[in-house]
């Protein structure tokens, strides 16, 4: 056996030893995670993160406080992807969000992303995998705001990443799609055990760590198969 396809069958061992520690069932047959590698720089990663918490955020004022949305929120939201310069870096739905020209269902669907931040700020070194690998219903959008709060602009936000190792990640993003096909098998099949994870938080952050050995520019093209 190559060096390559032991660590992925490693890769995969610590996989199943993490989830029946969690309790979660797992399929025998899922494909390994083999042949891939970091397609996204720290660059690319570090803006992607910046544009898509920015808008995460407003999208959450539009629905939870929509008077915010129209006046301060998307004044404040605005200054602070120019702060950053990581207006190149915005999906079409999140320009919609910056505009104001979104409706509910876009403001969700563009809120729940905030997971996928989160998952990049795991990436960039600014979340431990404990607190990654834990279930939960979400992360602490509260504690993000403070985080981004501290820099005064990208430079400096870049100079303080520590963006983890191509293994650290591959085994992430093994963990997440075993986590994730758990999920998926609970909904369709109740006796399958996903523990406290919560499917669309699953998804989101999924979605994040996958973008990272993809070509795709757009996470929301690619395919989560489970």
């Amino acid at each position: 056996m190559d060096k390559d396809k032991k660590e992925v069958k490693s890769r995969r061992e610590r996989t199943l030893m993490k989830i029946g520690v969690l309790g979660i069932d797992h399929c025998e047959w899922l494909p390994l995670i083999e042949g891939y590698e970091i397609i996204k720089t720290e660059e690319q990663i570090c803006k992607r993160f910046l544009a898509s918490f920015f808008s995460a955020m407003l999208a959450c004022d539009f629905s939870s406080d929509h008077k915010f949305f129209e006046t301060e929120g998307r004044e404040i939201i605005n200054s602070f992807i120019e702060r950053y310069n990581v207006q190149d870096a915005l999906y079409p739905d999140e320009k919609k969000i910056l505009t104001g020209e979104c409706d509910e269902r876009l403001a969700v669907n563009v809120s729940w992303t905030v997971e996928s931040s989160y998952t990049l700020m795991w990436v960039l070194g600014f979340v431990t995998s404990e607190e990654l690998e834990a279930p939960g219903e979400g992360c602490d959008t509260n504690a993000m705001v403070k985080f981004v709060q501290q820099f005064e602009n990208f430079e400096e936000f870049r100079a303080a990443c520590k963006m983890r190792t191509a293994s650290e990640i591959l085994d992430m993003i093994d963990l997440y799609y075993n986590i994730h096909w758990a999920c998926v098998d609970h909904r369709l099949n109740p006796k399958t055990n996903c523990g406290e994870f919560n499917e669309e938080v699953v998804m989101e952050r999924r979605k994040a760590l996958e973008w990272i050995i993809s070509e795709e520019n757009d996470w929301n093209e690619i395919s989560l198969d489970t």
